[in-house]
């Protein structure tokens, strides 16, 4: 048969019935069959998770409810539930924490485990994968939050999912699943340095769902550590290895206890978020990581300065942090060319989400801008999700809404 005759008949075939048939595929596969021709080509990329910056929405997660952001600099509107209806299977993913998100895939814990369950899933398909358990015996405390110690990631090269578990106690290996592979595997370490629970720097009312989380940026796990020498450790999920970062922001290395600070992501980089707190003002310096991992490579910019100047909420400890009415939002705080932030209202239950569009102010030293956050500089409401405990942890994730499959990796996977 003629090749032209073929490649005629692809390029008929209409763009939405073909992206129906490629988000079958897994995206290493999706990536090969751009090959076939040019429509395919711009199909793969306009309609399925290969290419869904364009598309990235902000995912708010709460305690027992995830709402969708679908236009973050509009006005607030009423929240989008992640979860739809009220089956079984929606009330047990709302009881969940999100460890994160790629390419539309949820990844979630349940806590109520030991050691965490997890489970993938895609909110729009409906397909769902349950992980097998870590093969390592854990811990029952029923207080400790499992969620923390994981990540999730995405491998382009391979296009292939992987979750990442780092020991919260005994640590000699980082557990690594596959989706599509059967079990677990462990993976030596040459740097034992636990999740950090403590240390220098560290203030347990301001970051205690932050300072020990694992953060995932372009296939790589960081965590802070108060072991040994270094206080950020690095696992190269593709390449399977552990190491330090020896090289950090200024206000990191000479801190003591003059400040508290955490890790997060920042446009897809690693970021070191410094506060400085006082009774006058809460100054935020954000440094992100510029270049390689390795020692002669990694550079450091202040990219954002945060300044909250605004009166205390009530608190029975005026002085403690959490009694501050403003904070930056978690893991994801920066979205486009916004800085998102989040406040209890004074008078209700009432959780708040706000916007903020950074100036430029060559005097601060921030590449990418400055905000100053006031009573008469409050930012732009984008949502007020109602109903929730003043405990309630609250994190922010980047999400898209795709079809990417599930079944594709369940046949080897055992649960």
């Amino acid at each position: 048969m003629d090749p032209q005759h073929i490649a005629v008949h692809r390029d008929d075939i209409p763009a939405d019935v073909l992206a129906n048939v490629l988000t079958r595929f897994p995206p290493n596969t999706r990536r090969m069959l751009r090959l076939v021709c040019r429509h395919w080509r711009d199909v793969v990329a306009t309609h399925t998770a290969t290419n869904l910056r364009s598309r990235a929405k902000i995912l708010v997660v709460t305690l027992g409810s995830a709402y969708v952001v679908d236009d973050l600099p509009s006005a607030p509107g009423k929240p989008r539930e992640l979860w739809t209806g009220s089956s079984g299977t929606a009330r047990r993913y709302k009881a969940m924490s999100v460890v994160g998100t790629c390419n539309g895939l949820v990844c979630l814990c349940d806590d109520r485990e030991p050691g965490g369950a997890i489970t993938v899933a895609n909110p729009v398909t409906g397909e769902a994968l349950r992980v097998p358990r870590l093969p390592t015996p854990q811990p029952t405390d029923p207080g400790i939050s499992w969620h923390e110690a994981y990540g999730f990631t995405y491998l382009p090269t391979t296009g292939s999912y992987k979750v990442v578990h780092i020991a919260l106690s005994a640590f000699d290996s980082v557990h690594v699943f596959t989706l599509g592979k059967p079990r677990w595997r462990a993976v030596p370490v040459g740097h034992p340095a636990r999740l950090r629970r403590g240390g220098p720097g560290y203030n347990y009312n301001y970051n205690y769902n932050y300072n020990y989380n694992v953060v995932t940026v372009d296939g790589v796990a960081y965590w802070a550590t108060s072991e040994g020498t270094y206080k950020v450790m690095a696992f190269d999920v593709e390449h399977e290895r552990v190491k330090p970062i020896p090289s950090l922001p200024p206000p990191l290395s000479l801190s003591q206890d003059n400040g508290s600070w955490h890790l997060a992501e920042v446009h897809g980089r690693l970021a070191v978020i410094f506060n400085c707190i006082s009774l006058a003002a809460d100054t935020t310096e954000v440094w992100v990581m510029e270049g390689k991992t390795s020692a002669r490579q990694i550079r450091w910019s202040r990219w954002y300065v945060v300044r909250m100047s605004m009166p205390y909420h009530w608190h029975p400890c005026p002085q403690e942090p959490w009694a501050r009415p403003r904070h930056l939002t978690w893991p994801i705080f920066v979205h486009g060319e916004h800085i998102l932030t989040w406040e209890w209202s004074q008078y209700e239950p009432a959780f708040v989400l706000y916007s903020h569009t950074p100036a430029q102010d060559t005097r601060k030293g921030a590449k990418h801008g400055v905000v100053d956050i006031s009573d008469k500089n409050k930012g732009v409401v984008v949502l007020n999700i109602n109903r929730l405990s003043y405990h309630d942890h609250r994190r922010t994730f980047v999400y898209v809404e795709t079809k990417e499959p599930l079944s594709v990796y369940m046949s080897a996977t055992v649960g």
